[in-house]
């Protein structure tokens, strides 16, 4: 099937949009012209004109020169927008062109819908064929004939070739050329850097105005410029994962990833432990990179192989250390998980609301405590004064009503014997 899919671009500017998918019709007694029709697999109607030669009805007999193509292509998507696209051409009495390149012959292909199509000779149209869904289009293999210059033949491709070919031998004979002639100025180059101090000192003194001195320091740049090689940034360098903080890191995380692969191929062992030390690790990293390589970056490595290789079924948890560059990190698997390793991880996870109505709560039951203390207090107080006769308890809570320097005096004026029972 040679299918062809024709797109139809609505104005200037604005993408495509789909027309119909067509196949060149087979007519009972069909024409060569017919037979040789040969589409690309998209085409796109992108121009309208009102030229003589795109009218259907007429086919440049008297120019002898210009050799339309005639087909009628067929409709196979079953859309039906066709009839109204034809109406349209109709209607404004202009046809659609699209222009491609033929794939047989090389060369810019143009294919004209007319709006005053011929009539369909219904007579040679095969069997369940639809007129309706049929499209008559004039097709010209070089589009230079319309133009009045003559056709590309195999005699002018073959001289418009070796023309190419011959521009190319020159363009790379130039290039070689330019690059003997740069080869050989630049031990020129040496020279003349070796001798420009000489030549400044020697002309210090003399003035060669301000535009000379501009053209020597400029051409002084540009000598040592085609010497001197650019120098590679770092940047430029791709970063080495083998060495320095990088290294260290990557080292570590493949311990790791190892040491977890290895418990969790054991099924009779439910907890191990991940040891951090700072030191060790970072004792071949170089100075100017340690800050790069941290606890939190270990600590951090362990939870990430932990949540891959655990698929979010282990804990772990950092257990205390004496030092604060060491630190070790129990990993459990799923159901083995000690209570109070829960209990500290379900505290972390507190919202901050929750622990300020725990603390709320702990006060207020500490207040009561206190008043309930004091009343017992008061209780045993009037229990021991039951036996005495005309004993009324008054002012337990009397305020002190002194001033300061009353009360300075008062101390002042005190004995020993007296400061001293104040504090038996």
């Amino acid at each position: 099937m040679n299918e062809t899919t024709i797109m139809l671009t609505p104005s200037p500017g604005v993408k495509p949009e789909f027309l119909a998918t067509v196949e060149p019709l087979s007519m009972k007694s069909s024409s060569s012209q017919q037979q040789q029709l040969s589409l690309p697999f998209e085409l796109v109607l992108d121009g309208y004109t009102r030229e003589p030669w795109s009218s259907g009805m007429n086919n440049d007999v008297k120019d002898n020169s210009i050799s339309w193509k005639t087909a009628y292509l067929l409709s196979t998507d079953g859309r039906n927008r066709l009839p109204g696209f034809l109406k349209y051409l109709r209607d404004r009495k202009k046809a659609c062109i699209a222009k491609f390149t033929d794939s047989t012959a090389s060369t810019k292909a143009i294919l004209v819908v007319p709006f005053d199509p011929p009539p369909i000779p219904l007579e040679q149209l095969p069997d369940g064929v639809d007129k309706n869904q049929l499209m008559y289009v004039k097709y010209l293999a070089d589009e230079r004939v319309l133009k009045g210059k003559p056709p590309i033949t195999k005699d002018v491709e073959q001289l418009n070739h070796k023309e190419k070919q011959i521009q190319q031998q020159k363009k790379i004979q130039q290039q070689q050329q330019k690059q003997q002639q740069k080869q050989q100025k630049q031990p020129q180059q040496h020279r003349k850097q070796a001798v420009i101090p000489q030549s400044i000192s020697s002309t210090k003194g003399i003035g060669g105005g301000i535009l000379g001195k501009l053209m020597g320091a400029q051409q002084r740049t540009d000598n040592h410029l085609d010497v001197v090689r650019k120098k590679r940034r770092n940047n430029d360098l791709a970063p080495d994962l083998t060495s320095g903080a990088a290294g260290a890191i990557t080292s570590f995380r493949e311990r790791v990833a190892t040491d977890l692969e290895k418990f969790k191929s054991d099924k009779n062992t439910f907890v191990t432990k991940v040891s951090i030390s700072l030191a060790a690790l970072t004792n071949e990293v170089p100075i100017d990179e340690r800050d790069k390589v941290t606890m939190d970056v270990f600590k951090y490595v362990v939870y990430e192989q932990v949540e891959e290789l655990g698929m979010d079924r282990w804990v772990a948890a950092k257990e205390p250390t004496d030092f604060v560059d060491e630190a070790i990190i129990a990993v459990y698997k799923e159901g083995h998980v000690p209570a109070d390793v829960l209990e500290d991880l379900n505290k972390a996870d507190v919202p901050d609301e929750v622990k300020g109505l725990s603390r709320h709560i702990a006060d207020t039951q500490s207040k009561t405590a206190q008043r309930k203390d004091k009343r017992n207090s008061e209780v045993i107080m009037r229990q021991n004064a039951v036996g005495e006769d005309n004993v009324v308890v008054l002012n337990t809570n009397k305020r002190d009503r002194r001033t300061l320097e009353q009360i300075q005096k008062d101390l002042l004026d005190e004995s020993d014997d007296v400061k001293r029972s104040r504090f038996d």
